[in-house]
């Protein structure tokens, strides 16, 4: 994301208003491999990867070409992070841009690609493990990036997240969390281990979840939605709530729920974790407060 970031104005000037038809995905096989909101190192996921080995890429909508870098061929400032990419403006200034593509496959004597046009083929290309598709969506007119599993079709997926550790945080002790344990009084912080796993593989592969929301004795606290990012100061933000990443994840998968106020007596919480194609995970714990 930082380095699409450093190009956006580039693209953005480059882009023109054009009439969009068809919606679909950009390749034929489809195993979603990263997805949006994922924590890279400080920064937030921008985008989804799509894993499926070299195949050819297709634009989302038809779309003009407004801008393209072809690794280790031209454009030798341009940052390298994203390998071989391309960007298409879209209707409703919509930008979709593919990157990790293979060098030497867009096409380098056209702009105007329609739905069913090849722009590319899948490669392995700048900072990358292996062939696969990174793919972003920007909205031009609220300056954020999109949850590109918002726009395109929905994907079979019977695989719920999970959601493992559950600890709380508060004066400066770490307290692993059980239905029954008792805790000191005050405000506290909830963290869980919470990922959404690849449900095509038998090892684990963690991604991030769509949605988290926690409640406090029957009442919604917090609610996290991996539905869009901006940028604020140079951080990238989730939209709407307005965290970046380093206030979000204490460590890899271990994510920051709110905060809890806990006084005497017995206190009920509820973590519930929410994939985007609308499998669910609840966990419930009653926790006894002493003063």
């Amino acid at each position: 994301m930082r380095v699409l970031r450093k190009l956006m104005p580039f693209i953005a000037a480059a882009a023109l208003f054009i009439p969009c038809f068809a919606l679909d995905w950009p390749v034929a096989k489809r195993i979603v491999t990263g997805s949006f909101g994922e924590d890279r190192g400080g920064h937030f996921h921008a985008g989804i990867d799509i894993g499926g080995g070299e195949q050819d890429i297709r634009p989302i909508l038809a779309g003009e070409l407004v801008f393209r870098y072809d690794e280790n061929v031209d454009y030798t400032s341009v940052p390298r992070g994203v390998g071989t990419f391309a960007a298409l403006q879209h209707a409703d200034n919509i930008l979709s841009i593919y990157c990790h593509m293979k060098t030497g496959s867009v096409p380098a004597d056209r702009t105007q690609f329609a739905a069913v046009d090849r722009l590319g083929i899948v490669g392995d290309t700048g900072y990358s493990e292996g062939k696969h598709l990174h793919i972003e969506i920007f909205d031009r007119e609220t300056v954020s990036f999109l949850n590109p599993l918002s726009i395109l079709p929905p994907l079979p997926d019977r695989e719920p997240p999970v959601i493992k550790r559950i600890l709380l945080l508060i004066r400066d002790r770490t307290i692993v969390l059980e239905s029954g344990v008792s805790v000191p009084a005050g405000q506290g912080t909830i963290m869980a281990e919470i990922y959404d796993p690849r449900e095509d593989v038998r090892f684990l592969w963690p991604m991030a979840p769509y949605r988290i929301r926690m409640a406090v004795n029957g009442k919604e606290t917090s609610k996290i939605v991996f539905d869009s990012l901006y940028v604020k100061d140079g951080v990238s933000m989730i939209g709407g709530v307005g965290i970046g990443a380093a206030a979000l994840y204490a460590e890899d998968r271990l994510i920051l729920c709110g905060t809890i106020e806990l006084r005497g007596g017995e206190s009920h919480l509820l973590l519930a974790a929410r994939d985007f194609a609308g499998n669910e995970t609840v966990r419930e714990l009653f926790i006894s407060t002493v003063e």
